[in-house]
């Protein structure tokens, strides 16, 4: 009996190593998890349609048997093996894949919708076509058993199975991919991000720097800076911009050309209204004199402003290198910020982003004609009065750079930054929308809640453009509605641009605590944290005590300016004002007539 109860239990014993061994070897293979998604592709059919996953195992995983299903249809992959660390493209048509530069990598390693190459490999398809929905869907990977070792969900997807908790991601746009934030698996839509075709994942960083720092406005003294800056280069400019037709920074590219600086230059290849002939003429004069100029086809626009100089220093801003942006005559110009920052590190950071956004651009094919032309030379000028030196400090400083789409709307950022907020957010934008879609504007929602913690909370918007639903004058007649029904220390106000003198405010700027600046090319509205962004969130108080002056001259000049509901309020007072006048001279007129008769 005693041997027959020890046989029995080294029966059970060796059935549960087994098993042990056997779960251990499939959580091994958990690792694998799913990278990329491309659902809506914005060619037709969506060929280049594709999936990608990667290897976080140290071994190599035999994937014969193993699965990618939508829950509708399913591929199934042949016998191969993913090695540590590697990433495999799944592509419904390889050529396609290949033909719209879907990635870095050159080519797939699967295709399922069709045999467009013979090199690539062939899933075998199960069930119904696999097709992933433009509106929604979910992706699962599993293993050679059928178990679930990874699942993403986005869209309409109603999906409540294992693998995924809380929200589906949104609705990727069209030729938007989703890619995992690194390696980070928490089954949940904070893993993701939407970003360009092609594009790779910028995390966040901060930068612990001591050094030069340089904080400076436009209109008063952007030009002189990028004037100083520029005429001492001495290896290499890296500039990217949204736009590029001031006559006066091209001359000075133009001479850094001349003395050997390398130059490239990466523009937007559909800015509103189009390219100008301006702007053609500068970049095929840089591309003449040996610069490299691309512009970017990605299917959101390249918005950001900045320039590396000589791989150290890097200055960004919220302005375009326009006359209105960087004016030659300060009477005259936009309200913007901008920030000139000395640290390679940094400098290293932004050139990395450069670099691949270089590479995925168009190269620029220079039109004959344009060859020997000239920009138009205007010097426009104002009744603005200058006020603003630079502030240059050597000074101790953390530096996080900001990127959309990559960390626009991540905690680490913009929305970190007014979510730390103990005192004060003073916001100055160009354009802010109070509703994205059907939701609220996650950084509208983020000031309330700094209100509601006791926070003080200043808004100034651009009084400009006002055209339109859910516009500026919308916005702040919101914000003062809830300030008021909530006794909440909030004041929004639209610029008086008459009493500054200003073109328009277009700064996108932010200041938090009297300790942290945002200096940024970024909107508040909905395509902004789509577009390709640039900025900088520094934290030291010198350097955000320079944006809370300007900032203050801008408000207080904005006092009487049109609140609420902006100019449709202001025609409504003076109608309001004549009307009572026309009344009390009536009453006087009567009052007249009367006692004369008496």
């Amino acid at each position: 009996m005693k041997g027959e109860l020890s046989a029995a239990h080294i029966f059970v014993s060796l059935m549960l190593i087994s098993s042990i061994i056997a779960t251990a070897a499939y959580v091994s293979s958990s690792s694998l998890i799913i990278t990329e998604l491309y659902p809506n592709t914005n060619t037709a059919h969506d060929q280049d349609e594709y999936v990608a996953i990667s290897n976080q195992c140290a071994r190599s995983i035999n994937l014969e048997g193993w699965s990618l299903t939508d829950n509708e249809g399913k591929i199934i992959f042949p016998q191969s093996r993913i090695a540590p660390g590697e990433t495999l493209y799944v592509a419904k048509n390889a050529s396609a894949f290949v033909e719209q530069r879907c990635s870095v990598t050159s080519s797939p390693e699967f295709e399922y919708g069709t045999d467009s190459d013979p090199r690539v490999v062939n899933m075998q398809q199960a069930g119904k076509a696999f097709v992933l929905r433009n509106s929604g869907d979910e992706m699962i990977l599993q293993d050679g058993r059928g178990k679930v070792v990874d699942t993403v969900i986005y869209g309409d997807s109603s999906y409540k199975g294992v693998g995924w908790h809380g929200m589906p991601m949104k609705k990727p746009r069209e030729g938007m991919i989703l890619k995992r934030r690194g390696n980070v698996d928490t089954d949940t839509a904070d893993d993701w991000v939407i970003l360009f075709r092609g594009a790779s994942y910028h995390a966040p960083e901060t930068f612990s720097a001591s050094g030069r720092v340089t904080a400076f406005v436009s209109p008063d003294c952007s030009f002189a800076i990028l004037q100083q800056e520029i005429a001492t280069a001495a290896a290499s400019l890296c500039i990217n911009l949204y736009e590029f037709t001031s006559p006066d920074l091209q001359e000075l590219v133009f001479d850094a050309l001349n003395r050997g600086v390398e130059v490239q230059l990466i523009l937007d290849g559909s800015p509103v209204g189009g390219i100008s002939d301006d702007e053609l003429c500068i970049a095929a004069e840089i591309q003449e004199r040996g610069g490299e100029v691309r512009f970017s086809d990605d299917p959101f626009i390249n918005h950001a402003k900045y320039v590396i100089i000589d791989d150290k220093k890097t200055i960004l801003m919220s302005e375009n290198w326009k006359r209105t942006g960087v004016p030659f005559d300060n009477s005259f110009g936009n309200r913007g910020w901008g920030i000139l920052i000395q640290d390679t590190e940094l400098a290293r950071y932004f050139k990395a982003v450069f670099a691949e956004d270089f590479q995925r651009a168009n190269e620029y094919a220079t039109d004959a004609e344009l060859r020997g032309c000239s920009v138009t030379r205007k010097v426009l000028q104002g009744h603005y009065v200058p006020i603003f030196e630079p502030l240059t400090v050597n000074c101790d400083f953390t530096v996080i750079p900001v990127l959309a789409p990559d960390s626009a709307l991540c905690d680490d950022t913009i929305l970190g930054m007014i979510n730390s907020a103990q005192e004060c957010v003073y916001v100055q934008q160009f354009s802010a929308r109070r509703v994205w879609g059907e939701d609220v504007s996650p950084y509208i929602a983020a000031i309330i809640a700094a209100a509601r913690r006791g926070c003080e909370v200043k808004v100034l918007l651009d009084s400009k453009y006002l055209a339109g639903e859910n516009n500026n004058d919308e916005l702040v007649s919101w914000l003062n509605e809830q300030a008021a029904k909530d006794d909440l220390c909030l004041e929004a106000r639209l610029a008086d641009l008459e009493s500054l003198g200003l073109a328009k405010v277009h700064n996108k700027g932010l200041i938090v605590d009297g300790e942290k600046v945002l200096i940024c090319s970024l909107n508040w509205n909905a395509n902004s944290v789509y577009n390709r962004e640039a900025g900088v969130i520094v934290e030291n108080a010198d350097i955000a005590g320079y944006y809370e002056q300007v900032f203050f001259h801008d408000w207080d000049a904005s006092v009487g300016g049109m609140q609420g509901g902006g100019e449709r309020t202001d025609t409504k007072m003076r109608i309001v004002y004549i009307a009572l006048t026309l009344v009390v001279v009536y009453v006087v007129f009567r009052v007249v007539k009367w006692y004369k008769r008496v």
